[in-house]
């Protein structure tokens, strides 16, 4: 036990729990200047000034390029605007964006997850922007229900939806063909709920090679927190209620001891990590539930034949975790940026297949019906996740809960304790987070 419990610890040092589903990397910082309130320089060819914007934002690897290259072709789209990229390190971006708001040095427009919305209202620094979407021409009925509705606070819009990136299930078409579960149009045969499902896990156990997995989880990671969240919501269960953690409930007993079940039963690994990506991409399991942004990694490798779609109904309602990049505009005195940087946000949602490529699902519809984005393969399996996604609930010490119940969850998964015990400490802790 000794031996468990000093590599638990030693894991639960090293994880992060990460509720943007962005993943995280080792990108320099680069320098920020804050918000100018200066126009702008002049073209050569005009007398207009140039208005400048300065823009934040905290992506790692090709989410960072992806998102580099839409600015340069926004950039090159029009003459009025000039947008500075600014990549921040993840790590401490917001911090970083919190200290800029407080001291009114921010930049003019900045990605912020809705997940912290709440961390950044706080500061009286964000811009609501109804007023200002009217005069940039942005109309909101462009955009999804479910991600409009995640950015008003106290009726009004204060950030614009970019996508939504959520946990989505892919499986390998050629194990669950050998083993006879699949349609004839490829999609999973099985009967429905969670016993359903399970007994899909079964048979793929009987049928695939010694070495390979039916389903594999991040069991000791954030994937945990994100499926037992899930799993809740599609029970009719709650996160908080009336501002307060709502962790030991029927409804997460239920949740969590379904996930321990995969384990117990050898239907999915334990102590698994961040290696269940790799362990997925090279054909070691059949099934995994993990992020959109895994897209672009799982169809790198030519030899994996796989599908994607929306995270199963196991329960009463169809729900996934989810959590979307928006664009805020900070307040400033200078109106013009703020309209220009709302208009900027709203061309890189009218553009977001561009962004597509990285996983995430745009926040307009009609991009999901645009040729350019139904030829990207795979992406428009699963884009009906951004639907049934319940946005985590408005806190600001949602980090700090989250971490807290990650904790008890993976101690649940480790055995160290039982579902019961695991809850209720979960409980405790976060009850104890929310009373300081």
């Amino acid at each position: 036990m000794k031996k468990v419990m000093s590599h638990f610890v030693l894991l639960i040092m090293v994880v992060s729990l990460v509720l943007s589903g962005c993943s995280k990397g080792n990108n320099s910082v680069q320098k920020n200047e804050g918000a100018s309130n200066t126009g702008g320089e002049k073209t050569a060819n005009a007398s207009k000034e140039v208005i400048e914007l300065k823009y934040w934002v905290p992506f790692s690897g090709s989410d960072g390029e992806y998102m580099e290259n839409m600015v340069k072709a926004f950039n090159e789209s029009q003459s009025e605007i000039k947008v500075e990229f600014m990549n921040n390190n993840w790590d401490n971006y917001y911090p970083k964006l919190l200290s800029s708001l407080a001291a009114n040095s921010a930049p003019d427009v900045a990605v912020a997850h809705v997940s912290h919305l709440a961390e950044l209202i706080p500061t009286g620094m964000i811009q609501p922007l109804d007023e200002l979407a009217t005069e940039a021409g942005l109309d909101w009925s462009t955009y999804g229900k479910n991600q409009e509705t995640s950015v008003i606070r106290d009726g009004q819009h204060i950030a614009v939806p970019l996508d939504t990136h959520a946990v989505v299930m892919y499986y390998n078409k050629k194990y669950l063909g050998d083993a006879g579960l699949l349609n004839e149009d490829g999609s999973i045969k099985m009967e429905p709920g969670a016993e359903g499902f399970t007994k899909m896990l079964e048979t793929l156990k009987g049928s695939l090679p010694a070495d390979v997995s039916p389903l594999i989880i991040g069991s000791n990671n954030v994937f945990t927190y994100w499926i037992w969240y899930a799993l809740v919501q599609q029970q009719g269960g709650t996160y908080f209620k009336d501002g307060q953690p709502t962790i030991d409930t029927p409804e997460g007993k239920v949740a969590m001891e379904l996930i321990k079940s995969w384990i117990d039963k050898g239907l999915a690994l334990p102590d698994i990590g961040d290696n269940s990506y790799d362990i997925f991409k090279t054909s070691k399991a059949a099934v995994t539930f993990t992020g959109v942004w895994s897209t672009g990694n799982f169809e790198s490798e030519k030899s994996l034949d796989f599908a994607a779609v929306p995270f199963p109904q196991l329960y009463a309602q169809p729900a996934a975790w989810g959590d979307s990049h928006t664009l805020i505009v900070p307040k400033q005195d200078n109106k013009e940026k703020q309209v220009a940087a709302v208009k900027f946000a709203d061309w890189l949602a009218d553009n977001a297949a561009m962004w597509a490529k990285a996983g995430h699902v745009p926040s307009k519809p009609a991009v999901l019906e645009s040729e350019e984005y139904k030829a990207l393969p795979y992406r428009a399996s699963y884009a009906a996740v951004m639907d049934i996604v319940k946005y985590m609930p408005d806190s600001t010490k949602l980090s700090a809960v989250n971490d807290a119940v990650l904790e008890s969850l993976v101690e649940v998964n480790y055995g160290i304790k039982t579902v019961e015990e695991g809850l209720a400490a979960a409980q405790k802790n976060a009850d104890k987070l929310m009373s300081k």
